[in-house]
């Protein structure tokens, strides 16, 4: 059955819902998440109050259930402003770009943001209506951990701010032994000072973070995208065996193929928009088997297909100023 969604309710963004989806399955089945999936395969927008109950399932495994969440919003080659500031590592460009970027995912709220040395202190608030609930915020607190942490090349240490002067280290929101502390659903976090979560302080401070296991295999993927990898070899470059790479990869919720063809189609994107290659060779440079398998991974990944996006680029050109 199909969900509908009345006009004046809010949305949120399908980057933003598929990021949310692909954090819950990791630990297994749900209906709210199979709810989610059938408006994402269909293109339905995920209403805003479904999204939450997302948040709120991935919230009750704990924080890095959300880290993990939160770093699919990276999983696609990055475009524009925020992979420019990441890739500088700049930082405060960045930060001051946050707000606005936020409004592109979710117009209900934004942060406020203040970076004293290594220290930022974030306040999340409402634009719209009522103030983030607690399982918003965390999701929220998540994804600027991951974007600072690509940033600066470090894990940042991140410490919830409650209402009431109360500060809960996140080491609070961690699962273990299968029990679920009373801090680690999004009503413990509220109970746990009888307020509500107000913000956070991320720690710059911290040890460089290593690169994730997914990170180096697209790095490596993107140096030769033409090249057939297989996983005994890209186990091999990275002296580990094919099972330990496998489970590695599922651990962030993906696999060799599914990484390949995202970096591949990121670099294709950018031949198509960039030059005037004809489409089987922008295939053959990738690493596509021809143009209609190119044709067809790159519908599916951004829903339109690169002859359309390159008559679109072109029509745009052509517009008078």
């Amino acid at each position: 059955m199909q969900l509908r969604v009345p006009g004046h309710e809010r949305t949120v963004h399908p980057h933003l819902a598929r990021a949310a989806l692909l954090g819950v399955r990791r630990h297994g089945p749900g209906a709210t998440a199979e709810e989610v999936a059938r408006l994402q395969a269909t293109g339905a927008p995920v209403p805003e109050r479904l999204h939450h109950r997302l948040l709120a399932e991935l919230a009750g495994h704990g924080w890095p259930a959300l880290t993990g969440a939160a770093g699919h919003l990276l999983d696609r080659p990055r475009e524009g402003d925020v992979a420019e500031m990441i890739d500088r590592g700049a930082l405060p460009e960045l930060l001051a770009l946050l707000p606005s970027i936020q409004l592109r995912y979710h117009v209900g709220h934004t942060t406020e943001l203040r970076l004293d040395g290594d220290l930022l202190t974030v306040t999340h608030r409402a634009l719209l209506g009522h103030p983030p609930n607690p399982a918003e915020s965390l999701f929220t607190a998540a994804v600027h951990e991951v974007l600072v942490g690509a940033c600066t090349g470090r894990r940042p240490k991140v410490t919830l701010l409650l209402s009431g002067s109360v500060r809960l280290p996140t080491a609070k929101l961690m699962r273990t032994g299968g029990t679920r502390p009373a801090a680690a659903t999004p009503a413990g976090v509220a109970s746990a000072a009888g307020s509500r979560l107000a913000g956070w302080e991320l720690d710059l401070g911290g040890p460089p973070s290593p690169q994730s296991p997914a990170a180096v295999v697209r790095d490596m993927i993107a140096a030769d995208p033409a090249r057939s990898w297989r996983l005994e070899a890209v186990a091999a470059r990275l002296a580990t065996s094919s099972r330990s790479l496998q489970r590695a990869l599922a651990a962030e919720g993906t696999g060799l193929r599914e990484l390949a063809i995202e970096t591949r189609v990121g670099i294709a994107r950018g031949l198509v928009q960039r030059t005037d290659l004809g489409l089987a060779e922008v295939a053959a440079a990738c690493g596509f088997t021809d143009h209609a398998h190119l044709t067809r991974c790159f519908t599916a990944r951004h829903g339109i297909g690169p002859a359309a996006l390159r008559r679109t680029g072109q029509e745009e050109g052509r517009a008078p100023s």
